[in-house]
């Protein structure tokens, strides 16, 4: 008896907190263990504070808590949640706040805050922030930021920042900023600037800046500044500035500045200056200047400056300093110590020339060689033997 008097007692206090606890208000459309909106709910209310267990979210307001989800959400991403949010299939809403693990995606509408874990996939239709793991991809409509990992890519439509690694590919339609790596490639359409390794190439349409790896190749519509290296090539339309590396060919429409090493080739248009070597050539339609060494050609529509060595060749309009080729020197006007088994200045040569056959069309200075023939001097003076002067 004085079990069925207690039953009936605790029914009493029961029935009434559990009526109270399901909220009739438009906030509510699941079965609430708790009161008002606090506590255990089951289903899908739009505003709930506490653990949360639904079937599948659609049209919520703001949740707070733990959200588990079973299956896949409902065409309208709505609302905000904040917390720990797990979907067997995937969490969604417009704003994803907190923890963030979906056993085959994460989505937001909007935005995506915290730690976002997708076993294929990591997607936001606003920015992503924090750290970001997709099984196949990590994408940002607008910005990815933070420790970004994509199995195959990330893909940001405004910026990626911060540490992003894919086996694949990163890319950013903004920049690319920080520590930055794709198996294949990353590509920017802006700049990329910080540590960035391309497996085979990387490309910033804007600038390339900082340490720039590549199996293939560096490419920018803009200037690479820093630490460059290209397996096969360095290429920026504007200029290459800092230590230059590549097997094949260092190549610019612009400058080419500081240590530039090209396997084969360093091209300059606008300019060569500092330390360069290649096997080849080193050519520009602009000054060189600095330390130039080549096995090839050494070639400048303007002038040739400082210590140059052109195992073929060396040809300017102009040539001075210590100027050694061992084929041949070719200048309007040539000055400084200059050595080739043909050294020919078709305007005026100035201190010394040492070769097989130097020809200058003026001389003021020495030649020293099998045959010198200086145009300048009197008709029994002009070709002489061994050496040959006009001071």
């Amino acid at each position: 008896m004085f079990k069925n008097i207690s039953i009936l007692t605790t029914m009493c206090f029961v029935i009434p907190f559990l009526s109270l606890a399901q909220d009739d208000t438009p906030s509510s459309g699941g079965f609430n263990l708790g009161f008002q909106n606090y506590g255990i709910c089951f289903g899908n209310s739009s505003v709930h504070n506490g653990l949360r267990f639904n079937w599948s979210d659609d049209g919520i307001e703001t949740i707070n808590g733990l959200n588990l989800t079973l299956w896949r959400p409902g065409e309208d991403l709505s609302g905000t949640v904040n917390g720990l949010s797990v979907g067997i299939v995937a969490p969604a809403a417009e704003n994803l706040n907190g923890v963030n693990v979906g056993g085959l995606a994460v989505a937001a509408r909007n935005d995506l805050n915290g730690i976002s874990l997708g076993s294929l996939a990591t997607v936001s239709l606003g920015s992503a922030t924090g750290l970001n793991v997709g099984g196949l991809a990590v994408v940002g409509k607008e910005n990815l930021s933070g420790f970004n990992v994509g199995g195959v890519a990330c893909v940001a439509g405004g910026d990626l920042r911060g540490i992003s690694l894919s086996s694949v590919a990163l890319v950013g339609k903004g920049s690319i900023t920080g520590l930055n790596f794709g198996g294949v490639a990353l590509v920017s359409s802006g700049t990329v600037t910080g540590v960035n390794v391309g497996g085979i190439a990387a490309v910033g349409k804007d600038a390339l800046a900082g340490i720039n790896l590549s199996g293939v190749a560096l490419v920018s519509e803009g200037s690479i500044n820093g630490l460059n290296v290209g397996s096969v090539a360095v290429v920026g339309k504007e200029n290459l500035h800092g230590i230059n590396l590549s097997a094949v060919a260092l190549v610019s429409e612009g400058t080419i500045q500081y240590v530039n090493v090209g396997g084969l080739a360093v091209v300059g248009m606008g300019g060569i200056s500092g330390l360069t070597i290649a096997a080849a050539g080193i050519v520009s339609k602009d000054e060189i200047s600095g330390i130039n060494l080549t096995a090839g050609d050494l070639r400048s529509d303007a002038s040739v400056k400082g210590f140059n060595f052109g195992g073929y060749r060396i040809k300017a309009r102009e040539i001075k300093g210590l100027n050694l080729g061992i084929i041949s020197t070719e200048a309007a006007n040539e000055s400084g110590l200059t050595t080739g088994i043909y050294n020919r200045a078709t305007g005026e040569q100035s201190g010394i020339t040492i070769g097989i056959f130097n020809h200058a069309t003026k001389l003021f200075g020495l030649q020293f060689g099998l045959i010198n023939y200086a145009e300048n001097n009197p008709k029994f003076l002009r070709i002489l033997p061994i050496l040959n002067l006009h001071l």
